[in-house]
């Protein structure tokens, strides 16, 4: 088979089943276009790189091959994400296809990738013109074989060089995803176990043989200080439960530990504002019902970032954002007046209000009317102290 390396490329990431996020960057457009006319399915081009990693993630976390494109810079604005990739793990392959400007000819400085690929712990490859499409599949399968993502770092001046390939083709992934809160919920009760995890991948360690740490049941078996705080909650994610569909997401912090039982209301986190664009890649992957939970600090800081991949994908994400006032999870620091209000000014006809958290009917008929809706809603839970 004779082709572009660009193209080639995009038939290897079709061939493997995978979808693609793509930020804009030189050396891309062209795999991204014939990606586009090889896939029946639509793929919108995407802003900020870590909002982009992040769908990536929550789609091949939740059981979906899936391939991020974007520059070397981008990589650097994703970081925060690739981070706590790490720790989480994936289900499905997660491939970072990076394009590289080694002369800077392009860009507004010169950045080697591979040096903050082996910072953070990636594990990467170079992907060569001649061999692009097996280092593109090997990549997919190393992911899939340690549950890490895997980088390609790629020139991006080669794009339009013809070589010979090999035409095979892989055989269809199936990766399933399973619930584990203790490995994909990150939080303080989970991440030293989290973290012996990322080390026994790294060295080919067994994970089975690590024990997994004792989940608490909520509030009983948390710190005297936090109980109070999160027992405000307790109305909201009592009722929340029976609205709660296929996967929710939500940010790392306090209201991340509804994950346990009793009440089971949370599978996957990562970063402060990172639900919204996992729980999109949630419903790329397949599970149609989901949901991102978030605070109203961690929402305004890089949430509301996710909400456009929302729109331009036509996603009915539902959003529960509490609305307390303050960044209740790093110490109380309090959020000037009107901030949030100022951030959802152009969403106004996809919220809905929970007025009086305390209140279970209010509650149960706000959150029924968004499980219902076919479209983005964001439903804000008001707990501010006036």
């Amino acid at each position: 088979m004779n082709g572009r390396v660009s193209q080639i490329i995009a038939r290897a990431l079709f061939d493997a089943g995978a979808l693609l996020t793509y930020v804009p960057a030189t050396g891309g457009q062209d795999v991204y276009n014939h990606f586009c006319r090889l896939s029946s399915l639509r793929h919108p081009i995407s802003f900020h790189e870590e909002v982009a990693f992040t769908l990536a993630h929550g789609a091949a976390l939740t059981g979906r091959r899936f391939c991020v494109m974007m520059k070397a810079h981008g990589l650097a604005k994703a970081a925060n994400s690739v981070v706590d990739a790490l720790s989480a793990g994936t289900t499905a392959g997660l491939l970072i296809l990076i394009l590289e400007d080694p002369g800077g000819k392009h860009s507004d400085s010169i950045l080697n990738s591979a040096p903050l690929l082996e910072g953070m712990g990636v594990p990467y490859r170079y992907g060569h013109p001649a061999s692009m499409r097996e280092d593109i599949l090997h990549a997919f399968e190393d992911s899939e074989r340690y549950e890490l993502p895997v980088a390609v770092i790629v020139n991006a001046d080669e794009m339009d060089n013809d070589v010979l390939t090999s035409p095979n083709a892989p055989a269809p992934p199936s990766r399933k995803y399973v619930r584990d809160i203790t490995r994909h919920v990150l939080c303080p009760a989970f991440g030293a176990y989290q973290y012996e995890i990322l080390q026994a991948k790294r060295s080919g360690g067994s994970i089975e043989t690590l024990s997994k740490p004792p989940v608490p049941v909520i509030p009983d078996n948390l710190p005297e200080k936090r109980k109070p705080i999160l027992e405000r909650y307790i109305p909201l994610f009592s009722i929340f439960r029976d609205f709660r569909g296929n996967v929710v997401a939500a940010d790392t912090g306090l209201t991340a530990m509804f994950a346990c039982p009793p009440f089971d209301c949370i599978d996957i986190t990562t970063y402060m504002g990172g639900s919204v664009p996992l729980a999109l890649g949630a419903y790329l992957a397949g599970h149609r019902s989901v949901w991102a939970i978030t605070g109203d600090f961690s929402f305004i800081a890089a949430g509301h970032l996710g909400l456009h991949e929302a729109i331009q994908r036509d996603i009915p994400l539902k959003v529960l954002v509490f609305d307390n006032g303050m960044a209740e999870t790093t110490g109380g620091q309090i959020i000037p007046e009107g901030t949030l209000e100022r951030i959802l000014t152009p969403y106004r006809s996809h919220i809905l209000a929970i007025r009086n958290p305390s209140d279970t009917t209010e509650i149960r008929t706000v959150l029924q009317a968004a499980a219902a809706s076919e479209t983005l809603t964001i439903v804000v839970a008001d707990y501010r102290v006036r």
